[in-house]
Protein backbone atom coordinates (compact mmCIF):
# COMPACT_ATOMS: atom_id res chain seq x y z
CA UNK A 1 0.00 0.00 0.00
CA UNK A 2 1.62 3.15 -1.29
CA UNK A 3 0.28 7.11 -1.28
CA UNK A 4 2.18 10.22 -2.70
CA UNK A 5 3.44 13.03 -0.85
CA UNK A 6 0.96 15.74 -0.93
CA UNK A 7 2.65 18.55 -3.18
CA UNK A 8 3.16 21.81 -1.86
CA UNK A 9 3.07 23.98 -5.52
CA UNK A 10 1.86 24.56 -8.43
CA UNK A 11 4.25 24.40 -11.60
CA UNK A 12 5.40 27.80 -12.83
CA UNK A 13 2.38 30.24 -14.08
CA UNK A 14 -0.25 28.09 -11.87
CA UNK A 15 -1.39 28.90 -8.38
CA UNK A 16 -3.39 26.13 -5.93
CA UNK A 17 -6.39 27.39 -3.73
CA UNK A 18 -9.32 26.39 -2.06
CA UNK A 19 -12.83 26.99 -3.47
CA UNK A 20 -15.21 30.07 -2.85
CA UNK A 21 -18.76 30.15 -2.29
CA UNK A 22 -19.47 31.45 -6.13
CA UNK A 23 -17.03 29.05 -8.06
CA UNK A 24 -19.79 26.81 -8.89
CA UNK A 25 -19.87 28.60 -12.48
CA UNK A 26 -16.17 28.49 -13.02
CA UNK A 27 -16.00 24.43 -12.36
CA UNK A 28 -19.35 23.81 -14.70
CA UNK A 29 -17.37 26.19 -17.15
CA UNK A 30 -14.19 24.02 -16.59
CA UNK A 31 -15.70 20.73 -16.85
CA UNK A 32 -17.72 21.45 -19.84
CA UNK A 33 -14.85 22.36 -21.71
CA UNK A 34 -13.21 19.35 -21.20
CA UNK A 35 -16.12 17.32 -22.63
CA UNK A 36 -16.79 19.79 -25.66
CA UNK A 37 -13.34 19.14 -26.49
CA UNK A 38 -13.61 15.26 -26.47
CA UNK A 39 -17.55 15.11 -27.70
CA UNK A 40 -18.51 18.42 -28.91
CA UNK A 41 -20.99 18.58 -26.71
CA UNK A 42 -21.85 18.34 -22.93
CA UNK A 43 -24.65 18.23 -19.83
CA UNK A 44 -22.21 19.61 -16.87
CA UNK A 45 -23.85 22.76 -15.21
CA UNK A 46 -23.93 24.63 -12.20
CA UNK A 47 -26.21 22.72 -10.38
CA UNK A 48 -24.28 19.40 -10.97
CA UNK A 49 -21.39 21.92 -9.04
CA UNK A 50 -23.62 22.68 -6.09
CA UNK A 51 -25.03 18.71 -5.83
CA UNK A 52 -21.25 17.78 -5.96
CA UNK A 53 -20.61 20.21 -3.01
CA UNK A 54 -23.47 18.98 -1.04
CA UNK A 55 -22.03 15.69 -0.44
CA UNK A 56 -22.32 14.22 3.07
CA UNK A 57 -18.39 14.53 4.64
CA UNK A 58 -17.29 16.85 1.99
CA UNK A 59 -15.56 19.86 3.49
CA UNK A 60 -14.46 21.82 0.53
CA UNK A 61 -11.31 23.40 2.26
CA UNK A 62 -10.24 20.22 2.95
CA UNK A 63 -11.35 18.18 -0.17
CA UNK A 64 -11.57 20.81 -2.91
CA UNK A 65 -8.40 22.43 -4.79
CA UNK A 66 -8.43 24.49 -7.62
CA UNK A 67 -5.76 25.77 -10.52
CA UNK A 68 -5.73 28.71 -11.79
CA UNK A 69 -3.94 30.99 -14.08
CA UNK A 70 -5.13 34.57 -12.94
CA UNK A 71 -7.88 35.06 -10.72
CA UNK A 72 -11.23 33.61 -12.08
CA UNK A 73 -9.25 31.39 -14.76
CA UNK A 74 -9.68 27.71 -14.00
CA UNK A 75 -7.28 25.52 -15.38
CA UNK A 76 -7.73 22.68 -12.93
CA UNK A 77 -10.31 21.42 -10.32
CA UNK A 78 -9.73 17.79 -7.89
CA UNK A 79 -12.54 16.76 -5.49
CA UNK A 80 -12.14 13.64 -3.06
CA UNK A 81 -14.81 12.53 -1.36
CA UNK A 82 -15.63 9.41 1.49
CA UNK A 83 -18.40 7.68 -0.44
CA UNK A 84 -18.17 4.42 2.34
CA UNK A 85 -17.00 5.49 5.84
CA UNK A 86 -14.62 5.43 7.06
CA UNK A 87 -11.97 3.95 4.23
CA UNK A 88 -13.67 4.28 1.10
CA UNK A 89 -13.13 7.47 -1.24
CA UNK A 90 -13.45 8.69 -4.48
CA UNK A 91 -11.55 11.57 -6.68
CA UNK A 92 -11.98 13.79 -9.47
CA UNK A 93 -9.46 15.66 -11.37
CA UNK A 94 -10.00 18.04 -14.25
CA UNK A 95 -7.53 20.08 -16.32
CA UNK A 96 -8.40 21.77 -19.28
CA UNK A 97 -7.61 21.13 -22.47
CA UNK A 98 -5.59 23.90 -23.01
CA UNK A 99 -3.46 23.46 -20.11
CA UNK A 100 -2.66 19.46 -20.21
CA UNK A 101 1.13 18.95 -20.36
CA UNK A 102 2.02 21.25 -17.37
CA UNK A 103 1.74 18.53 -15.07
CA UNK A 104 -1.21 19.53 -13.52
CA UNK A 105 -3.18 16.22 -13.89
CA UNK A 106 -0.45 14.80 -11.81
CA UNK A 107 -0.40 17.59 -9.31
CA UNK A 108 -4.07 16.69 -8.29
CA UNK A 109 -3.87 13.34 -8.47
CA UNK A 110 -1.25 13.53 -5.68
CA UNK A 111 -3.44 16.22 -3.69
CA UNK A 112 -5.97 13.52 -4.17
CA UNK A 113 -3.92 10.48 -2.84
CA UNK A 114 -2.62 12.48 0.23
CA UNK A 115 -5.66 13.78 1.08
CA UNK A 116 -7.47 10.17 1.27
CA UNK A 117 -4.91 8.39 2.64
CA UNK A 118 -4.41 11.22 5.58
CA UNK A 119 -8.31 11.05 5.81
CA UNK A 120 -8.86 7.29 6.27
CA UNK A 121 -11.03 6.38 9.21
CA UNK A 122 -11.72 10.30 10.06
CA UNK A 123 -15.14 10.22 9.63
CA UNK A 124 -18.24 9.06 11.92
CA UNK A 125 -22.14 8.99 10.96
CA UNK A 126 -23.24 6.26 8.36
CA UNK A 127 -20.19 4.18 9.55
CA UNK A 128 -20.29 4.54 13.27
CA UNK A 129 -17.17 5.22 15.15
CA UNK A 130 -13.64 6.08 13.20
CA UNK A 131 -10.90 3.83 12.89
CA UNK A 132 -8.00 5.98 12.27
CA UNK A 133 -5.09 4.92 10.49
CA UNK A 134 -6.57 1.81 8.65
CA UNK A 135 -5.69 1.72 4.95
CA UNK A 136 -7.89 3.60 2.35
CA UNK A 137 -9.00 2.76 -0.87
CA UNK A 138 -8.97 5.57 -3.76
CA UNK A 139 -10.71 5.37 -7.01
CA UNK A 140 -10.43 7.35 -9.97
CA UNK A 141 -11.72 7.41 -13.61
CA UNK A 142 -10.68 8.31 -16.84
CA UNK A 143 -12.35 8.49 -20.87
CA UNK A 144 -11.19 5.28 -22.43
CA UNK A 145 -9.39 7.56 -25.11
CA UNK A 146 -7.53 9.14 -22.58
CA UNK A 147 -4.18 7.21 -22.99
CA UNK A 148 -2.25 10.34 -21.02
CA UNK A 149 -4.28 9.85 -17.76
CA UNK A 150 -4.13 5.77 -17.92
CA UNK A 151 -0.60 5.84 -18.26
CA UNK A 152 -0.37 8.51 -15.29
CA UNK A 153 -2.44 5.94 -12.90
CA UNK A 154 -0.30 3.33 -14.02
CA UNK A 155 2.44 5.20 -12.57
CA UNK A 156 0.93 5.77 -9.73
CA UNK A 157 -0.06 1.92 -9.35
CA UNK A 158 -3.50 2.29 -9.81
CA UNK A 159 -5.40 -0.81 -11.17
CA UNK A 160 -8.02 -1.24 -13.35
CA UNK A 161 -11.70 -1.83 -11.73
CA UNK A 162 -14.07 -1.21 -13.64
CA UNK A 163 -15.92 -0.10 -17.05
CA UNK A 164 -18.69 2.41 -16.88
CA UNK A 165 -20.70 2.65 -20.23
CA UNK A 166 -22.84 6.20 -21.15
CA UNK A 167 -26.27 4.56 -22.58
CA UNK A 168 -28.82 6.51 -24.72
CA UNK A 169 -32.23 6.12 -26.35
CA UNK A 170 -33.81 7.85 -28.84
CA UNK A 171 -37.12 9.32 -27.99
CA UNK A 172 -37.73 10.95 -31.43
CA UNK A 173 -40.99 8.18 -31.54
CA UNK A 174 -42.94 7.55 -28.42
CA UNK A 175 -41.65 4.53 -26.26
CA UNK A 176 -43.84 1.78 -25.73
CA UNK A 177 -46.05 2.23 -22.69
CA UNK A 178 -45.38 1.28 -19.13
CA UNK A 179 -46.92 -2.38 -18.42
CA UNK A 180 -46.98 -2.40 -14.30
CA UNK A 181 -46.54 -5.10 -12.60
CA UNK A 182 -49.72 -6.93 -10.76
CA UNK A 183 -50.25 -4.67 -7.61
CA UNK A 184 -47.63 -2.49 -8.29
CA UNK A 185 -49.33 1.72 -7.96
CA UNK A 186 -46.30 4.01 -8.94
CA UNK A 187 -46.68 8.09 -8.24
CA UNK A 188 -44.53 10.95 -8.11
CA UNK A 189 -42.51 11.74 -4.91
CA UNK A 190 -44.40 13.39 -2.26
CA UNK A 191 -42.24 15.99 -0.64
CA UNK A 192 -42.49 15.63 3.55
CA UNK A 193 -43.46 12.05 3.22
CA UNK A 194 -41.82 10.04 1.01
CA UNK A 195 -38.36 11.06 2.22
CA UNK A 196 -37.59 8.36 4.67
CA UNK A 197 -38.95 5.11 2.85
CA UNK A 198 -37.05 6.05 -0.66
CA UNK A 199 -33.89 6.76 1.67
CA UNK A 200 -34.19 3.61 3.11
CA UNK A 201 -35.19 1.60 -0.05
CA UNK A 202 -32.52 3.13 -1.85
CA UNK A 203 -29.83 2.17 0.55
CA UNK A 204 -30.87 -1.18 0.67
CA UNK A 205 -31.13 -1.84 -2.69
CA UNK A 206 -27.38 0.64 -3.64
CA UNK A 207 -25.27 -1.91 -1.65
CA UNK A 208 -26.01 -4.53 -4.69
CA UNK A 209 -23.81 -2.33 -6.58
CA UNK A 210 -20.21 -2.22 -6.88
CA UNK A 211 -18.29 0.67 -4.69
CA UNK A 212 -21.71 1.88 -3.24
CA UNK A 213 -21.90 5.35 -1.30
CA UNK A 214 -23.29 5.79 1.78
CA UNK A 215 -25.43 8.39 3.47
CA UNK A 216 -27.84 8.42 6.62
CA UNK A 217 -31.16 9.77 6.42
CA UNK A 218 -29.79 13.22 7.51
CA UNK A 219 -27.06 12.73 5.07
CA UNK A 220 -29.24 12.08 2.57
CA UNK A 221 -32.13 14.86 2.60
CA UNK A 222 -29.08 17.78 3.10
CA UNK A 223 -27.66 16.24 -0.48
CA UNK A 224 -30.52 15.36 -2.39
CA UNK A 225 -32.54 18.19 -2.11
CA UNK A 226 -29.44 20.82 -2.23
CA UNK A 227 -29.74 20.84 -6.22
CA UNK A 228 -31.73 23.80 -7.60
CA UNK A 229 -33.07 22.20 -10.35
CA UNK A 230 -34.12 18.87 -8.72
CA UNK A 231 -37.81 18.68 -10.12
CA UNK A 232 -40.65 16.66 -8.22
CA UNK A 233 -42.40 15.96 -11.33
CA UNK A 234 -39.21 13.67 -12.64
CA UNK A 235 -39.51 11.22 -9.63
CA UNK A 236 -41.59 8.59 -9.44
CA UNK A 237 -42.19 6.02 -6.89
CA UNK A 238 -43.64 2.42 -7.03
CA UNK A 239 -45.37 0.91 -4.13
CA UNK A 240 -47.00 -2.14 -3.77
CA UNK A 241 -49.13 -1.62 -1.17
CA UNK A 242 -47.44 0.08 1.67
CA UNK A 243 -43.90 -1.46 0.82
CA UNK A 244 -42.03 0.62 -1.65
CA UNK A 245 -40.30 -1.52 -4.56
CA UNK A 246 -38.53 0.73 -6.44
CA UNK A 247 -37.90 4.69 -7.97
CA UNK A 248 -36.86 6.44 -10.76
CA UNK A 249 -35.41 9.98 -10.57
CA UNK A 250 -34.43 11.76 -13.74
CA UNK A 251 -33.19 15.77 -14.56
CA UNK A 252 -33.43 17.78 -17.48
CA UNK A 253 -29.73 18.82 -19.04
CA UNK A 254 -28.46 20.23 -21.67
CA UNK A 255 -28.00 16.90 -23.48
CA UNK A 256 -31.81 15.50 -22.62
CA UNK A 257 -33.18 13.75 -19.77
CA UNK A 258 -30.70 12.24 -17.50
CA UNK A 259 -31.82 9.25 -15.60
CA UNK A 260 -29.98 10.26 -12.42
CA UNK A 261 -30.98 7.82 -10.06
CA UNK A 262 -33.25 4.03 -10.67
CA UNK A 263 -33.49 0.84 -8.59
CA UNK A 264 -36.05 -2.02 -7.53
CA UNK A 265 -35.77 -3.39 -4.20
CA UNK A 266 -34.62 -7.35 -4.28
CA UNK A 267 -38.10 -8.84 -3.91
CA UNK A 268 -39.51 -7.28 -7.10
CA UNK A 269 -36.87 -7.67 -9.84
CA UNK A 270 -37.39 -9.77 -12.54
CA UNK A 271 -40.88 -8.66 -12.71
CA UNK A 272 -40.48 -5.58 -15.23
CA UNK A 273 -41.37 -3.00 -12.99
CA UNK A 274 -37.50 -1.17 -13.81
CA UNK A 275 -38.58 -1.58 -17.26
CA UNK A 276 -42.00 0.10 -16.47
CA UNK A 277 -40.57 3.50 -14.45
CA UNK A 278 -38.26 3.92 -17.70
CA UNK A 279 -40.81 3.91 -20.04
CA UNK A 280 -43.08 6.41 -17.87
CA UNK A 281 -40.26 8.63 -17.21
CA UNK A 282 -39.36 8.03 -21.57
CA UNK A 283 -42.68 9.46 -21.96
CA UNK A 284 -42.50 12.15 -19.31
CA UNK A 285 -39.66 13.73 -20.85
CA UNK A 286 -40.76 13.74 -24.81
CA UNK A 287 -44.09 14.90 -23.09
CA UNK A 288 -41.64 18.22 -22.21
CA UNK A 289 -39.86 17.73 -25.95
CA UNK A 290 -36.70 15.97 -25.17
CA UNK A 291 -35.92 13.95 -27.84
CA UNK A 292 -33.13 11.61 -25.92
CA UNK A 293 -32.69 10.35 -22.50
CA UNK A 294 -29.43 8.79 -21.01
CA UNK A 295 -27.61 7.27 -18.01
CA UNK A 296 -24.43 5.67 -16.69
CA UNK A 297 -24.22 1.80 -15.87
CA UNK A 298 -21.60 -0.43 -14.53
CA UNK A 299 -20.86 -3.03 -17.14
CA UNK A 300 -20.82 -5.38 -14.92
CA UNK A 301 -23.80 -4.57 -12.62
CA UNK A 302 -24.58 -7.50 -10.80
CA UNK A 303 -28.49 -6.63 -11.43
CA UNK A 304 -28.63 -6.81 -14.54
CA UNK A 305 -29.28 -3.48 -15.34
CA UNK A 306 -27.38 -3.50 -18.94
CA UNK A 307 -30.28 -6.14 -20.02
CA UNK A 308 -33.11 -4.01 -18.60
CA UNK A 309 -31.15 -1.14 -20.55
CA UNK A 310 -30.89 -2.71 -23.94
CA UNK A 311 -34.75 -4.26 -23.92
CA UNK A 312 -35.79 -0.54 -23.73
CA UNK A 313 -33.64 0.52 -26.61
CA UNK A 314 -30.85 1.96 -24.98
CA UNK A 315 -27.70 1.64 -26.32
CA UNK A 316 -23.55 2.87 -25.85
CA UNK A 317 -22.43 6.11 -26.85
CA UNK A 318 -19.56 8.19 -26.31
CA UNK A 319 -16.83 5.51 -25.50
CA UNK A 320 -16.67 4.00 -22.09
CA UNK A 321 -15.06 5.12 -18.77
CA UNK A 322 -12.70 3.78 -17.00
CA UNK A 323 -12.25 3.13 -13.14
CA UNK A 324 -9.03 2.82 -11.51
CA UNK A 325 -8.21 1.90 -7.81
CA UNK A 326 -5.12 1.85 -5.37
CA UNK A 327 -4.86 1.37 -1.68
CA UNK A 328 -3.39 3.62 -0.05
CA UNK A 329 -1.13 3.38 3.44
CA UNK A 330 -3.44 5.51 6.45
CA UNK A 331 -2.04 8.40 8.13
Amino acid sequence: MTSAAAPTSAPAGYRLRRPHADDGPAVADLKRAVEVARHGDSDVTPAQIVEEWALPRLVPDEDVWLVETRPGELAGYALVWMEDPPNMFVADQTVHPAHRGHGLSELLLELSESRAAGGAGSATGAAGSATGGAPANLGVWTHEDDTERRALYDRHGFRYARTFLHLEVDLAEAPAAPVWPAGIAARRFRRRRDEAAVHAASQEAFRDHWRPDRMDLDEWLAFRFERPDLDLGLWWVAWDGAELAGSLLAFESPLGGYIDSLFVRRPWRGRGLGRALLREAFAELRRRGIRRAYLGVDSENPTGAMGLYESVGMRPARGAHLVFEKDLAGG
